[in-house]
């Protein structure tokens, strides 16, 4: 999984940088699975799956056997809102903190893709020896991760409480919030605002919904503090971002 939702910046000239990066990350991910990409002085383990994110830590593109071996221990690569893995996030080339990776992803699988000192992003090669099991070694069982993610999506126009999560998969918060952290890489309340933001997205894209609307159908009790958020995660504004999507 999961999460943060994308980010976008009203300068087009880092719009134009991001689209480039990403179609360098794209090519750097077709080498990797080519047979004929250049031998390495210590070749890795064969690969079983690839996944390459950007330099925020967003999911770019994950292969048929990544995704298989991810869905087993309920982290969706397709969801919504999309993988994202904070600790993978850099603005400049530096060692990733081990201690914030989900606890699926071993550091040793990451390779960090870097041009001219800066750090464009990340491919995870999972190696053919890694299974479902060996994946998930602690964290939450799938069956419990799924509850959590299902009450958080129907709930999301309400206030969501760290005790009511817990409650549903009957542990205490502390546990919970340890365990939830291990196997998604970002915290319940992390989890809800991306949730919160992707939700409001569909909003304003698709409807002309007053912005004080919007807030409370995602969970705000007032417009400042959702126009706070969302252009805190996004770079933009709502308005912005209904003038830039909206298809309605």
């Amino acid at each position: 999984m999961y999460s943060t939702t994308s980010r976008f910046d009203e300068n087009p000239a880092s719009v134009r940088k991001a689209k480039v990066q990403r179609k360098h990350l794209a090519m750097v991910a077709s080498r990797h699975a080519s047979p004929e990409s250049k031998p390495r002085a210590t070749p890795p383990a064969k690969a079983r799956g690839l996944i390459v994110f950007d330099h925020k830590g967003r999911l770019v593109k994950a292969d048929s056997h990544a995704e298989l071996l991810l869905s087993a221990i309920g982290v969706e690569v397709n969801g919504s809102p999309r993988l994202r893995i904070d600790a993978l996030a850099a603005s400049e080339a530096k060692p990733t903190d081990d201690a914030d990776l989900p606890v699926w992803l071993d550091p040793d699988w990451i390779e960090a893709v870097i041009e001219d000192g800066e750090r464009l992003g990340t491919v995870v090669q999972i190696p053919e020896r890694a299974s479902a099991t060996t994946l998930q070694q602690s964290g939450l069982p799938q069956y419990k991760l799924r509850r959590v993610i299902d009450f958080i999506r129907a709930h999301i126009d309400e206030a969501i409480h760290l005790e009511q999560l817990a409650a549903a998969v009957s542990l205490s918060p502390f546990h919970f919030h340890r365990e939830f952290k291990r196997s998604t890489g970002v915290t319940p309340h992390q989890y809800i605002v991306q949730v919160r933001m992707e939700r409001a997205k569909g909003l304003l894209s698709n409807s002309d919904m007053p912005l004080a609307q919007v807030a409370a159908q995602v969970g705000f009790a007032d417009q400042s503090h959702f126009c706070a958020t969302f252009r805190r995660t996004t770079s933009m504004t709502p308005r912005t971002y209904r003038n830039a999507t909206c298809t309605a």
